[in-house]
């Protein structure tokens, strides 16, 4: 995989990454277990992956999930949950001490799924998640839970389409100081409402006799930030309103019924504006390219 991300600035002491590209290489293992009582269908899954930055070493991770899901007839009910233990960000330069500081977090989730057919080929979808991120005493944000809603439709068949509506809650007021609770706490609030639309096509085609799956996704979100903090206190999150794109086409061959290779290309792109600090655009806006290539087996 290469990537390009205009986020981080090279060789600056605030961030300490050494170029704006790097080349990733990802590996990972799957595991399904598969099993049918009556008329129920029972799905078990347990992955794990991780991944190495050629140029930027210090951000690699691992990360996993488990999953059970079971089936009869057109409903469907998934139960997951994961996280990513270790995960380090960027630098920051403490003025106090005069050294860099690296920001880390660990992030873990849990996840409920519910799908009904509504006519053949045709379904409703629900989904829940919460999802914990804990920061360590460098990272500049504060511990936060977020709650996910979302409702979908989804046309299953060679020709696969989605669309989505996703809402999103989270919770990141700080307070660092004895006495303090997150009523009456002088910290910056990172608390936000995200309303979220996506849309996925997909289609099943032949290629050299052999399947070929080109895909494209599409997700276009608005994050509104909810700090009611004085600007002295919070000139980043107060009257912050960001928008995200993203577009992500992509295809998948398969040279056998276990050996596949998946090709993708993610643009993705933040915009910021700020009612009370006018050079949020400087600090927080970024154009970010992907290029994956995939070589996968399954067992």
């Amino acid at each position: 995989m290469c990537i390009r991300d205009s986020r981080f600035t090279e060789g600056t002491k605030e961030f300490l990454l050494t170029t704006y590209d790097d080349g990733i290489l990802r590996g990972g293992v799957a595991l399904k277990y598969y099993i049918r009582k009556d008329e129920f269908k029972l799905y078990f899954g347990l992955s794990i992956w991780g991944a190495h930055y050629s140029n930027n070493s210090v951000k690699d991770y691992v990360s996993g999930y488990a999953f059970a899901k079971i089936r009869r007839g057109g409903t469907n009910v998934k139960l997951s949950s994961g996280g990513t233990p270790n995960y380090h960000t960027r630098a920051y330069y403490d003025s106090d001490t005069y050294t860099t500081q690296w920001s880390s977090y660990k992030s873990f989730w849990g996840e409920g799924q519910l799908s009904q057919r509504i006519v053949p080929y045709f379904y409703g979808n629900f989904r829940y998640r919460k999802t914990v991120s804990i920061y360590n005493d460098f990272f500049p944000e504060y511990d936060s839970e977020q709650n996910e809603f979302e409702l979908s439709l989804s046309l299953n068949g060679k020709t696969s389409l989605e669309a989505g509506y996703c809402f999103t809650i989270n919770d990141a007021r700080g307070y660092d100081m004895e006495g303090e609770t997150i009523e009456n706490s002088d910290e910056s609030d990172i608390s936000y409402q995200q309303d979220m639309v996506y849309a996925k096509l997909e289609r099943e085609m032949r290629l050299w006799k052999r399947k070929f799956t080109p895909r494209i996704y599409v997700e276009f979100k608005q994050r509104l930030y909810t700090s009611t903090k004085p600007y002295h206190i919070d000139p980043l999150h107060i009257g912050r309103d960001d928008l995200y794109f993203s577009v992500e086409p992509s295809a998948k061959l398969d040279f056998t019924e276990n050996l596949w290779t998946r090709f993708s290309i993610n643009y993705r792109v933040r915009r910021a504006k700020s009612e009370f600090k006018e050079d949020i655009p400087k600090l927080r806006d970024y154009d970010r390219i992907i290029v994956e290539i995939i070589l996968g087996k399954d067992f």
